[in-house]
């Protein structure tokens, strides 16, 4: 590069034969941002790849800030705030009930996508915890391309065709068929090591589709589309209990960008049908949720404008019971409600000094025909210090509208959905966080904490069982409990981004409590410590990863005493949530074999290389032959699953 610089006088000049600019080129799919983690699909094969999927959302557990998954948990907890809390989208429209079951698949197929933003808030969407986002794609695609992964779990292809020079279109569909290898280990074991008799069956199928038109420089279009569907089925032999569960998503969006404004149309729905035989009572327990939307956004300047209408329609848990037992209950009244929000966000960045401020309104119309009204201000400042690093504080209050709760505490599809008026408030929440991120190393390496504390009011939690059906007089409204919460914690990361090794290591403390009738006690998905590891290392034909998981176990509520009355027990449980699991640990690994360098390959994965196992739950056993009451805890039998997948991109 070339360079002449006159001096005032004009008379002199200095003249730069070459400038050499040295940067470290950045490797890793993850990069962290002022406003959160951004991770790149396209790179996604510097991280492990379990069952040669390499799941954007399933890296996300791995982050400080959200709580890890067990083998029977497939919910998203971030800083301490509940699974239905947080949106998760694709281009913006939410995705209901957002996971697979077992923890192992995402409902988003990795291939479909080309970047995912995470963030631990919400500035535009009425949500009191976080955000996962899969953007929709923003260039133009003008050669035929595509990707294709087979193992022994799952299946799965992406194909993306050019429709002139001015669109294209992408496929993708996705097929799991584990219990053709895995279906009989799908059982659990109690303390003792015998069998507790549950067996799971387990399947899903997800298509989805996206189409992008550029009619002139200043247009764009997209069409996009997910449904899928999952099937569940399993019994326990000890209390002969057979249960089957099948449940629907999807999302239909038309999305339309005009130079700086933006506008969406779209449907959003999720649906469950939940089915249990036991001693010749049958109940079914069908729900749903659905929302239809408009949303436009502005930006102009350093200021944007959002405007939204949401018309939801929600059908609470409607059990009915036949056979033996069975007693008439009132059917539950289907939901219908109105939320609409307004809000603008101005933000600016200086030379040292990044300011970001919001408000936003909404006015909510409930099934019982009450208006509701929030006003949610939010402020974050960040103080850049170049080489010192970047200070960071955030202000913000939030409504939310949405419930979502059930028998499982486990984000489980046995769980439902609610809206605000009869049965609860809206829910609020009011945080700050205070954060630090480090960049050195040239760029190479990154330090990052956060430290934050929320009050939330308008909680709900369900306290029935399957048993309530039969012993008549059900009614949900008195299933439900009602009252607060507080969630307080750090967070703590150190990342690498470039070179062969890669990844992060992370440790989170956290505190997740929950206040109902005066008495706090943790929330079910309270991990006290947490530390995370995601490791890889490229070695040109072989990529090798590692995740590891070293977490608190979660709350659950002991059986202190048992009594075995005829056919019945009668147990006395001590306090809420008092006890915990032991240590949860796993430790997963992943190697890519490259056949073809960046093309083809093979993985080999190995989950829960250990072998430890861990506790799922804690559960009361009855022998009718020997007439014995038992307690322990249950353990998945599957403790060490390996698995080949062939995957190629063309």
């Amino acid at each position: 590069m070339l360079s002449a610089v006159g001096a005032k006088a004009q008379t002199d000049s200095l003249y730069l034969d070459s400038t050499t600019i040295t940067a470290r080129k950045n490797t890793s799919a993850v990069a962290i941002t002022s406003k959160g983690v951004s991770l790149d699909v396209e790179k996604i094969k510097y991280l492990p790849s379990l069952f040669g999927n390499g799941d954007p959302l399933g890296f996300a557990h791995y982050l400080p800030s959200m709580t890890a998954q067990t083998e029977l948990e497939n919910g998203l907890y971030i800083q301490g705030s509940e699974h239905s809390q947080n949106m998760v989208s694709s281009g913006g429209v939410p995705i209901y009930g957002a996971a697979h079951l077992l923890g192992i698949f995402s409902v988003f197929n990795p291939s479909h996508y080309r970047k995912m933003e995470y963030s631990t808030w919400t500035p535009w969407a009425n949500r009191l915890g976080g955000s996962i986002d899969m953007p929709l794609p923003d260039s133009l695609r003008t050669v035929t391309s595509g990707e294709v992964s087979a193992g022994l779990m799952s299946a799965q292809g992406t194909l993306r065709v050019p429709m002139g020079r001015k669109a294209w279109a992408g496929i993708s569909a996705r097929r799991s068929y584990m219990n053709m290898l895995y279906g009989r280990f799908l059982t659990m074991n109690d303390a003792s090591g015998e069998s507790e008799g549950t067996a799971v069956r387990y399947g899903f199928t997800d298509l989805n589709l996206t189409v992008m038109w550029e009619p002139s420089a200043e247009d764009r279009v997209w069409l996009d589309a997910y449904w899928g569907n999952d099937a569940m089925d399993g019994g326990e032999s000890f209390y002969s209990v057979n249960a089957k569960a099948g449940w629907q998503n999807g999302m239909a969006a038309l999305h339309w960008k005009h130079g700086g404004l933006e506008q969406s149309a779209y449907w959003t729905g999720y649906s469950l049908d939940f089915n249990a035989d036991w001693g010749g009572v049958s109940a079914a327990m069908p729900s749903w949720l659905w929302s239809a939307g408009y949303r436009a956004r502005y930006k102009t300047g350093d200021v944007t404008l959002s405007a939204e209408s949401i018309h939801h329609e929600a059908q609470p848990q409607n059990p009915s019971v036949s056979g033996g037992y069975a007693v008439d209950i009132e059917p539950e009244p289907l939901q219908r409600a109105w939320e609409n929000t307004l809000a603008v966000r101005w933000g600016h960045e200086w030379d040292h000094l990044q300011l970001e401020a919001g408000l936003k309104g909404s006015l909510y119309l409930s099934p019982e025909k009450e208006w509701f009204h929030g006003l949610d201000p939010y402020v974050r400042i960040g103080w850049n210090m170049h080489r010192g690093g970047v200070l960071s504080a955030r202000l913000q209050m939030q409504h939310q509208y949405l419930f979502r709760t059930g028998m499982t505490d486990m984000a489980m599809p046995t769980e439902f959905w609610l809206l605000a008026g009869r049965y609860s408030r809206p829910q609020t929440s009011k945080s700050v966080s205070i954060g630090y991120r480090l960049p050195f190393g040239q760029g190479a390496w990154t330090f990052e904490t956060e430290a934050y504390y929320r009050l939330l009011d308008g909680q709900i939690e369900y306290k029935g069982n399957l048993m309530d059906f039969v012993n008549g007089g059900y009614s949900l409204e008195d299933q439900l409990l009602k009252g607060s919460g507080r969630a307080f914690g750090v967070n703590l990361q150190l990342s690498r981004h470039s070179g062969a090794f890669t990844g992060w290591v992370a440790y989170a403390y956290g505190r997740s409590l929950r206040s109902f009738g005066g008495v706090e006690y943790p929330s079910a998905h309270e991990r006290l410590h947490e530390l995370d590891a995601v490791l890889s290392w490229d070695l040109g034909r072989w990529t090798v990863g590692l995740t590891s998981i070293l977490a608190t176990g979660l709350p659950f509520t002991a059986t202190e005493h048992l009594y075995l009355i005829g056919q019945k027990i009668i147990a006395g449980y001590g306090p809420h949530n008092g006890r915990r699991m032991k240590t949860y640990f796993r430790t997963d690994l992943s190697v890519n074999y490259w056949l073809k360098p960046q093309r083809s390959g093979l993985n080999l994965s190995v989950y829960n290389i250990s072998g430890v196992p861990n506790e799922m739950y804690y559960h009361v056993w009855l022998n009718y032959e020997k007439r014995e009451v038992s307690y322990g805890s249950v353990k998945m039998n599957l403790r060490f699953m390996p698995t080949v997948s062939y995957f190629c991109k063309f």
